[in-house]
Parts: C-alpha cells; structure tokens; sequence
C-alpha cells in the first residue's frame, strides 16, 4: 500500500479540487435554505434535494483535515511547534472576520430599522463561541481536532497494520452514538424550564459542536493519507456501486424530508428528532460522496478528462476555498438584503437561487 505519510510536506493536488467542491456545496447550502420556503412545492423539493445532497461540505473539510495533517504531522513532533503553527493559521482570520459580521450585523440592524449595538458582554460572548456570524461555528470544529489531533494520531498509529479498520469501525460507533447521544440531550434542553438563556446556549452549543459528531470522517482522512493507492484502487474498481448508492441515498433521504414537510406541514415545523435517522444515514451516505469526488479530481488532475483544462477552476477554488469560506456570507447578506429586494426578487422565485450562487461565488474568488 502507498503511504502518502511518508512523504512530508508533499502537495496532492487532488486536494485542491476537493476543497474547490467543499466550499461549491457550502455556498450551495446557504443559498438554497429550505427554510424560507413554507410550502411543499416544486421549487422546494429541488432546493431540498440540493441541500440534502450538498451537506457534505463540512464533513468533507473535516476529511481533508485528517488526510493533510496525517500527510505532515505523524511519528514525533514538536506539539508545541504543532499548536503554534495551527494557531497562527486560523485565529487571525477567525479574529478579522468575527469583527467583521459584528459590523455587519450592526449595519442589517440599521438598515432594517432597529439599530443596536452589542453590548462588550456579547461581543466577547461571540468571540468566545463562534456566534458572530452562522459560518463561523466550523472554527469551533476544527479548533477542537487541532487541540486533540497529536493524541488522535498516536492512538491511530497503535492500531496501524492489520487493526487500522477495527479504529476505523470505532470511530464510526462513536460517531452514531454520540449523534443519538446529541439528539437525546438536546431534546431534553429545550424541553427543560431549568436553564437560563445562558446555560442553554452554552449547553446546546458544546453538545451540538462537540468534534465527536466528524470524528469518523476525520479518521477516514487519516486513513486515506496512510494508505492511498490501495483505497483509490478500491474507489476505481467499485465507481458504479458507489454512484448508485449516491443516487439511491440522495432519493431516500430527500423523501424522508418532503415527508416530514407533508407530515408537519413544513419545513421549519420538523422536530429535530424527526432527522435522527437521516442523520445516522449520513456517517455512510458522505463517505461515498467523497469517494465520487475524489474519483473526479484525480480525473481532472490527471487530464482524464476531454475538457480537464477547463475543469481546473474547480482547483483554483480550492485553493482559495478557506477565505471563499469565510466571506461569502457577507455577499449572501448583501445581496438578500440590498439588492435582491429592490429588483423584487424573493426566496419564491426560480431565478432567486442560481443567480444569488453565481452572484457569491464571483464575489468570493475575487
């Protein structure tokens, strides 16, 4: 088996097109919110379709995590060095745009009417728990592999040879109990009467961010870059299977949806609990998805493909896909909030979504 890991500092450039499709979906998911729409109708079964399909952005971030830290952290290094380096490479941006949203928000406030200011409490509550804006709450993912991969990596590596699949099916359990164990505590707080604002936050916000709910994916990561061509092999030879299963799980979890919509009469009135099984779906559902993905930009990065040439903006994306990241919500907000309602264009018209994904995703590379 080719073992990408030994080979430090090594760039993959299939990686780049990963990412590309990572942020693609992210900005997909933001601009096509099932929530805007009430009714079950033709448009929100596409948008939703779209949404079920494009949830696996974060997860797929949480994989390259593993795979690029595994490629460049693995036997005995410096945690200090480590720590320092991961710092230095998202708290500055995670500082500058937190700022940022917080004008932001302050700025939607006064154009909508009801100017207000945070007070110096919430403003250092928001930076605390990644509240500025709803995208930053991956900073508060990652931040947690990163404090806990040098002790991730060394319990991986007791298991490395013949055991690597047992930790593998480990980290899967662990990820589908926690998410039962999410479900379950989360109910319970927003049913209790014995939390106060804060308590309630704070408790959501740990259970519902803990790195338990990605570790799987993380761990997938680990593995690929441990064992590369042996797992692209597979990936090549089982390419059919896993297109159709793609297309079988997208149908079946997108089904489960409308019929929640059908069932409560809307997309915001589905307890969370109704997505428990779509949920546990997913830990096998995305993992797929990667796998057709990385089909796709090994493919393009090898020129397999007739129009390859063309096809490599999706690594240039990837390649600027952290800082896509971090400001298409600005453009999101914009657009929502300045442009889209003076030409009379809403969240019930076909053309509001594919223009406002265009519209941000220029934006955003540029």
């Amino acid at each position: 088996m080719n073992d990408l890991s030994t080979q430090k500092n090594k760039r993959i450039g299939e990686v780049d097109y990963l990412r590309g499709f990572a942020v693609l979906a992210v900005i997909a998911i933001h601009t096509s919110s099932n929530s805007q729409i009430l009714n079950l109708n033709l448009l929100l079964i596409v948008n939703l379709i779209i949404d079920v399909f494009s949830h696996f952005a974060v997860p797929l971030f949480i994989f390259i995590s593993g795979f690029v830290l595994s490629l460049n952290y693995r036997g005995l290094f410096s945690q200090k060095t480590f720590y320092k380096k991961r710092a230095k490479s998202i708290l500055p941006q995670y500082i500058i745009f937190s700022i940022l949203y917080l004008l932001l928000n302050i700025i939607i406030s006064e154009i909508h009417g009801n100017l207000e200011y945070p007070s110096i409490k919430t403003v250092i509550f928001y930076f605390l728990t990644a509240g500025s804006s709803y995208h930053l709450w991956y900073f508060s993912l990652i931040i947690q592999f990163y404090l806990f991969y040098p002790y991730i990596i060394k319990i991986y590596e007791k298991f490395v040879g013949n055991y690597e699949t047992i930790f593998i099916f480990l980290a899967l359990i662990a990820q589908q109990l926690w998410i039962v164990i999410k479900m379950i505590a989360i109910n319970y707080i927003n049913s209790s009467t014995h939390f106060s604002s804060l308590t309630y936050f704070i408790s959501i916000y740990f259970v519902d961010r803990a790195f338990f709910s990605y570790i799987f994916y993380f761990i997938l990561g680990i593995y690929l870059c441990r064992n590369y061509e042996y797992v692209t092999d597979k990936v090549f030879q089982n390419k059919k299977w896993i297109i159709v299963t793609i297309v079988v799980f997208t149908g079946a979890i997108s089904a489960l949806q409308i019929n929640g919509i059908i069932k409560y009469g809307s997309y915001r009135s589905i307890p969370q609990s109704y997505f428990l099984v779509s949920n546990l779906l997913d830990s096998i559902y995305f993992p797929l998805i990667f796998s057709m993905l990385s089909i796709i930009s090994l493919n393009i990065h090898t020129n397999k493909y007739k129009y390859s040439k063309y096809l490599n903006v999706f690594s240039l994306i990837g390649k600027y896909s952290f800082g896509i990241y971090l400001i298409h919500v600005l453009y999101i907000t914009l657009i929502g909030t300045l442009i889209f309602p003076r030409l009379g264009i809403d969240p019930y018209h076909l053309i509001f979504y594919p223009v406002l994904f265009i519209s941000v995703l220029i934006l955003s590379y540029l």
